[in-house]
């Protein structure tokens, strides 16, 4: 019965692997559940078995890239009280996921141009405790109140992840030369996006 189990496992394994590297090749629209079996070395109704369907799959395989990063964060967030740094530490821990992590961004990038829905990041049970620590850090001071804090997150999303997608286009810019434009870019980030951000009786400490 171990055996079995093992055997399972494995299997599960290399259907997420060879899907992943298909959707991040051709996207999630132009890639079969066929040519997943194939590459897999095994057989559509295995595939139906363990995901349920090819949404299931997609789902596995984003799960995958961002469940470490979640539950980095959702630990964090359960040991101490909010703060205006802890809020600069998430931000900069997205940015290196990315950085760390191209085929996520080619992932990202193919479900965006297809318009997938079902494809997007944008998941708010995933996004949800991250929406409510900005909540908590409006509530405790550190952040304007005027904004939603679902769109303070998507502030941040949304220019981190439109850096990685379109990164190689900005290779040849003269203005954004230098020995880190990665590192330059998040600075950027940091000084507008907590200029703008916070709270005004926390400007004086930007």
């Amino acid at each position: 019965m171990a055996r079995r189990a093992r055997d399972a496992e494995a299997t599960k394994r290399e259907i997420l692997v060879a899907a992943e590297g298909l959707f991040a090749a051709q996207g999630y629209g132009s890639t079969s559940l066929a040519q997943i079996a194939r590459k897999s070395h095994t057989h559509k109704s295995l595939i139906l078995h363990h995901f349920g369907s090819k949404d299931g799959l997609w789902q596995a395989v984003k799960e995958g890239r961002f469940a470490n990063f979640v539950n980095q964060q959702k630990a964090l967030f359960n040991q101490r009280s909010v703060s205006l740094e802890e809020v600069r530490r998430t931000t900069e821990a997205y940015f290196e996921l990315l950085k760390n992590d191209p085929v996520l961004v080619q992932l990202l990038t193919r479900a965006e141009l297809e318009q997938d829905l079902s494809c997007s990041q944008y998941d708010e049970k995933r996004l949800a405790p991250f929406v409510s620590r900005m909540r908590d850090a409006q509530e405790a001071g550190y952040l304007r109140r005027d904004v939603p804090p679902a769109h303070l997150l998507l502030i941040i999303i949304n220019v981190i992840t439109q850096w990685f997608e379109a990164r190689a286009v900005f290779r040849d810019w003269s203005e954004l030369q230098g020995s880190d434009p990665d590192k330059a870019f998040l600075e950027s980030v940091n000084k507008v996006f907590f200029e703008g951000a916070l709270a005004d009786e926390n400007r004086e400490e930007i």
